[in-house]
């Protein structure tokens, strides 16, 4: 092939540190064939891939692209982030014209040219042991492109360590051993491999502290056994790296007495790998679950329309050698991807290791269409074939293709997801409630970068930090925890793990309940950060909100925006804006909730303040701390909506502007006067519940923006 279509390389070769600037050369060598007048080559990268986008007309800006040729022709090149063919759809596409190339003739597709005053072009933000620059040709002006054998490979590496992340267990017993996780990471969150510091444990609970021996870590990961807490309640231990310095402070576990009736185990079981759209093997993708994201539970699904037998058989090999029950659980599965109007996503998971048959919506991408007759499509021919069947369940999610709530199989369909990469999904929350279905709730990552359980935002099209379900089952078993999401004893979060325990009585989340008395909830929350709101809500009334601040700072202004384009795809809203600020000064600026470091303030002075966002149901926002805020004038820039306030106005409680979309909105308000508490335990009753069934759930917002929500629990109020 090389002989006739030519050959590719790359120069620099080598490794490329993620996020990193520079400048790097694809360099095509004309074969035997040549290229005709009109013919094309192309260099495309993969869908998850936020290498930085080309751009060729402004030569002093990030990812300048320039292409070159020593050939008797003319060469230009457009970029297309969907021109290429699933799963490398990211084309930098190179036309020859006026002339034609011969055998040996180069082509330079130059990413980051910077001899015009570019930083250069920006690298994928995330690592990748087999990233490849595919090479395709299209000599003879056919249409038809051949794949270059020679197409280079490289691996992008993680940068050094920048932060330390400590994992604990969320509930255990007093003086119940456990095993501590620390994990290094760099700016982007990959696995920062080459850490290898000595770390010492200090913890603060009631009143106790100690601190460990100092534990050396090895390949960025440090795992330190037989940790003990003695004391019963919430405790949150620190730890350091002594050779560093860095700090971290792992999630709230919760100590209880006795042995847990159930514990929490965390979950992403929603992700996929380099056969389908994703980056990685299906081996590194469960090996980074169990040992660097320190999962309990995981699961593959791929792209239905992608599994051929061939994966569907490494799928079930690698489900079956990781399932180590008491250690970590795995489930099959597959993503049946159908298009909205036919149902939309459905994630299919099995109890079982190997076995199983799959039914896929099509075979788009399966060139052995011998057992097409399987395909079930739209969803309702999937329900028909598991229908009444125990041994399967489906989750509904949003993705590329938004599931449509208005297909449900109660006996199939127990849990929905409500936060991934792709977003969060407050919206799908409202129409279940508003439809009546008892359904529970769950968040995974719908990770595609070989990070699941630790999924940090990528590019525009996985825009938040990918989500994690804590499950309460009496031990980690396949078994218990297949029925745990039966029995809908989840809740969700945005990536964090947050401890949410909610209880009628003696009832868990997840219950249906009869009563002939108002409904009495018992609710503990312990936060990875500082506590904004923790709400109870009966459907879609909001009938208690825990009092959690100390009232509200007349000089520090806060500016929030969020929300969502589209359901489906599409549903990225920038925000790129600025505050100008007229009667005052603006003495201090804090952001919160922006999501990856290319997002952020981007410049601020006395008058003004500047950045770049984006959201895809979450929100962002900054908090101005202002030296006049009497005589204040503010206003507010962005793309899609221009407003002015005085803080005086805010005393009376936030200005907020709903943009339309699904929840797009700008708000303004007093920030408050100091961050609330990290952890509440309080009692509810409903006194105004009516007669009838009613879902309860509770909805936690951090101050960092993060969020969890309980499962409902379904209340008959007799």
């Amino acid at each position: 092939m090389d002989e006739w279509c030519g050959r590719a390389r790359l120069d620099p070769p080598g490794d490329i540190v993620a996020g990193s600037f520079g400048t790097w050369r694809v360099i095509f060598t004309v074969g035997r064939y040549g290229i005709d007048n009109g013919g094309r080559l192309r260099v495309a990268m993969r869908l998850a891939s936020d290498w930085g986008a080309p751009q060729a007309s402004d030569p002093a800006g990030d990812n300048f692209l320039t292409v070159s040729t020593t050939g008797d022709a003319r060469v230009t090149a457009s970029f297309d982030a969907g021109g290429g063919l699933r799963p490398f759809m990211q084309a930098v596409t190179i036309q020859v014209s006026h002339g034609s190339l011969r055998e040996g003739d180069e082509v330079t597709v130059t990413y980051g040219e910077r001899s015009d005053g570019s930083r250069g072009a920006r690298a994928q933000t995330f690592v990748e042991s087999k990233f490849e620059f595919r090479c395709l040709i299209e000599p003879f002006q056919s249409g038809i492109f051949e794949r270059l054998p020679s197409s280079p490979v490289v691996a992008v590496v993680p940068d050094s360590a920048a932060r330390l992340v400590a994992l604990a267990p969320s509930l255990v017993g007093a003086d119940e051993p456990f095993a501590l996780l620390v994990r290094a990471e760099d700016r982007w969150g990959n696995h920062a491999r080459g850490w290898s510091g000595r770390v010492v444990l200090h913890e603060a609970a009631g009143g106790q502290s100690w601190s460990g021996e100092p534990t050396p870590s090895a390949g960025g990961l440090c795992q330190i056994p037989g940790v003990r807490l003695r004391e019963p309640g919430v405790a949150r231990i620190e730890v350091e790296d002594t050779t560093t310095g860095m700090r971290a402070r792992a999630n709230p576990t919760r100590v209880v007495p006795g042995a847990p009736e159930r514990r929490v185990f965390w979950a992403d079981v929603h992700g996929q790998t380099d056969r389908t759209v994703g980056t990685g093997s299906v081996e590194e993708y469960f090996r980074f679950a169990r040992d660097v994201a320190g999962l309990d539970v995981s699961g593959h699904q791929g792209n239905d329309f992608q599994i051929d037998a061939d994966h569907w058989e490494e799928i079930q090999r690698r489900v079956a050698g990781f399932h180590e029950p008491g250690r970590f659980v795995t489930f099959l599965g597959y993503e049946w991807s159908g298009n909205t109007p036919a149902g939309g996503d459905h994630n299919v998971f099995f109890p079982l290791a190997n076995r199983a048959k799959i039914h896929r919506s099509s075979h788009w991408q399966v060139a052995d269409r011998s057992d097409a007759s399987t395909d079930r499509y739209p969803v309702t021919e999937l329900y028909k074939e598991f229908r009444g069947r125990d041994d399967v369940l489906l989750i509904p999610h949003v993705g590329g293709r938004a599931c449509d709530p208005s297909y449900h199989e109660p006996s199939l369909e127990p849990v929905v997801e409500v936060a991934s990469v792709h977003g969060r999904f407050e919206w799908l929350i409202e129409e279940v409630i508003r439809r009546g279905y008892r359904v529970g709730f769950v968040a995974n990552s719908d990770d595609h970068t070989g990070r699941p359980g630790a999924a940090y935002p990528t590019s525009h099209a996985f825009g938040v930090q990918g989500g994690l379900t804590g499950i309460y089952a009496p031990r980690l078993t396949r078994e218990d925890v297949f029925a745990a999401y039966k029995e809908r004893r989840t809740y969700a979060t945005t990536g964090e793990r947050i401890y949410l325990a909610v209880q009628l009585e003696d009832q868990p989340m997840g219950s249906a309940v009869r009563t002939p008395r108002p409904p009495c909830l018992s609710v503990e929350v312990a936060g990875t950060a500082p506590l904004e709101s923790v709400e109870i809500r009966r459907g879609l009334e909001v009938v208690h909100s825990e009092p959690l601040s100390t009232g509200r700072d007349r000089r520090r202004v806060r500016i929030v925006w969020g929300g969502a384009a589209l359901r489906g795809r599409g549903r990225h809203v920038v925000w790129d804006g600025k505050m100008a600020v007229a009667g005052a000064r603006i003495l201090d600026v804090a952001a919160f909730a922006f999501d990856n470091p290319g997002e952020g303030v981007t410049t601020w002075d006395a008058g003004h303040v500047a950045w770049t966002s984006v959201t895809c149901g979450d929100h962002d926002g900054i908090v101005l701390t202002l030296d006049d805020p009497e005589h204040a004038s503010l206003t507010f820039t962005c793309p899609r909506h221009t407003f002015s306030f005085r803080p005086s106005e805010l005393t009376g409680g936030a200005i907020r502007h709903e943009l339309g979309g699904v929840g797009r909105f700008v708000a303004a308000d007093l920030a408050p006067q100091s961050a609330g508490p990290e952890q509440v335990a309080f009692r509810f009753t409903d006194h105004g519940a009516r007669a009838g069934e009613h879902p309860y759930y509770v909805r936690v917002v951090q101050a960092d923006g993060h969020m969890a929500w309980s499962s409902p629990i379904y209340v008959t109020r007799e």
